[in-house]
């Protein structure tokens, strides 16, 4: 399998992901990658055959299979495996505010809820479910994301996603500029609106032991919930959460390499660590 073909492979599993349980035709397929019929159908089988795609008998829809499945499982458990190691503090965001939290792990230009948690307040904000993938910069999570990276690296994603942007009409990429802004600047992501009109959410980066940001946590909220004099004290219990977080990771990749691990002062997260020493 040459590069050029491995690429595509990834790009037509990347789309299967994100059509969710229903799948997509292969002509959705060759529409969204913009490959020849031939092609796609040839790479399909490739993937079939390894266990990574399957075709559903009665559809003829294809779909991701559960060898990718595996193959995720096994390598969450080289080192740790996120959701579980984020259970407890995702919990006690909804339980702590009442709202619905959310945990997303970065995918290339896309960001993936992985985990979602409801609070007690009757009035829900359900804006992705588990294992759906969007671009970044799409809800607090993608911001929040797409705004720990480097300008350079951001400028590209966004190039990326532009494309993809129709599917989201309350969100331009102007819109997604200006959040991305202001979440460098303060360290933390609102989305006002850009999944859900009358929603919006609040999220904070999860950084690994290289300071690198892999996930976000966040909570979402009808607006009048997430008032600009309660957001300092979101801000602060996400900030907390997310130090929780990433000191059980810190313990994880220390027992995987037997490197030492790092403490820090419960509340402060390593973006602002890393804000404050710069």
């Amino acid at each position: 399998m040459t590069t050029q073909t491995l690429e595509r492979a990834l790009d037509l599993m990347r789309i299967l992901a994100a059509s969710g349980t229903d799948g997509c035709r292969l002509v959705d397929l060759q529409r969204a990658s913009g490959l020849t019929k031939p092609t796609v159908h040839r790479i399909l089988d490739t993937l079939k055959i390894q266990g990574v795609v399957e075709q559903q008998e009665d559809t003829r829809r294809y779909r991701l299979g559960q060898e990718l499945a595996v193959l995720g499982w096994s390598a969450n458990r080289t080192v740790y495996d996120l959701k579980e190691l984020a259970a407890e503090e995702m919990c006690a965001v909804a339980s702590r505010t009442g709202d619905t939290s959310f945990l997303a792990l970065r995918s290339g230009t896309e960001a993936v809820c992985i985990d979602r948690q409801t609070g007690d307040y009757p009035v829900k904000a359900f804006t992705v479910d588990v294992g759906t993938r969007r671009p970044l910069g799409i809800g607090a999570t993608g911001v929040a994301l797409l705004a720990a990276l480097d300008p350079a690296e951001a400028d590209a994603a966004m190039d990326a996603i532009r494309p993809q942007l129709p599917r989201y009409p309350n969100a331009s990429l102007r819109q997604i500029r200006e959040a991305v802004a202001s979440a460098r600047r303060h360290g933390y992501a609102v989305s006002e609106g850009l999944m859900l009109k009358e929603v919006r959410g609040v999220a904070v980066v999860i950084r690994d032991g290289r300071e690198r940001a892999i996930a976000a946590i966040g909570i979402a909220a009808i607006s009048d919930r997430v008032s600009n004099r309660r957001l300092p004290e979101i801000v602060r219990l996400l900030r907390t959460h997310a130090n929780h977080i990433e000191q059980r990771i810190a313990t994880a990749e220390s027992r995987a390499t037997g490197n030492p691990v790092r403490h820090y002062r419960a509340g402060t997260t390593i973006a602002a660590r890393t804000r404050r020493s710069a």
